[in-house]
């Protein structure tokens, strides 16, 4: 499935957060318990704010966007077994850069957008876990603070590899027009 509506991809995404967060986080939904409901809760947002945020900054540096569509992970071309398995099963939304625009803008632009998506994914998990510690409850602090530091760790060794970090320096540097 493509679109070529891809702002309206983007409002259905932050449409999917502002109608799952509040029944997890403000309404606490009385069957789920609180920790649960914090990391469903962080789940849902590192993976519906990852590319939104790429189409933000990159509409804002210049860079345009084809379509969206529903895609693969990049972690499928992982070195590790088990990561590749995850990746080759993993369905998310995949925006198709416009190569023009994208030769187009400097370097430090397209490192700009390339690296929103992972920023906002890996930051993300953290605000939950700061909500976490307003509720005082210590296992539910604990259970985000763990879910948040293993993202970061997992980002940190992976997206250099497959993700984000490796398309920004791959294609960070290359411009028809120098830079």
């Amino acid at each position: 499935m493509k679109t070529t509506r891809v702002g309206t991809g983007m409002v259905l995404e932050a449409f999917v957060i502002a109608l799952a967060i509040p029944p997890l986080l403000v309404f606490r939904i009385p069957w789920v318990p609180g920790p649960l409901a914090l990391l469903l809760a962080q789940g849902i947002i590192l993976y519906a704010v990852h590319c939104p945020s790429h189409y933000v900054v990159g509409r804002m540096v210049g860079i345009r966007f084809s379509g969206l569509v529903v895609g693969r992970s990049a972690l499928r071309k992982s070195s590790s077994r088990v990561v590749r398995l995850i990746g080759e099963r993993a369905v998310t939304p995949v925006l198709i850069v416009d190569r023009g625009s994208l030769a187009s803008v400097s370097p430090l632009r397209r490192k700009a957008m390339f690296y929103s998506g992972v920023t906002a994914s890996t930051t993300a998990p953290f605000l939950v876990a700061l909500y976490a510690s307003l509720t005082g409850d210590p296992i539910s602090i604990l259970a985000t603070l763990i879910v948040s530091i293993g993202y970061l760790t997992f980002n940190a060794f992976y997206s250099p590899r497959t993700g984000d970090v490796y398309r920004a320096k791959l294609l960070g540097g290359v411009s028809p027009q120098g830079g």
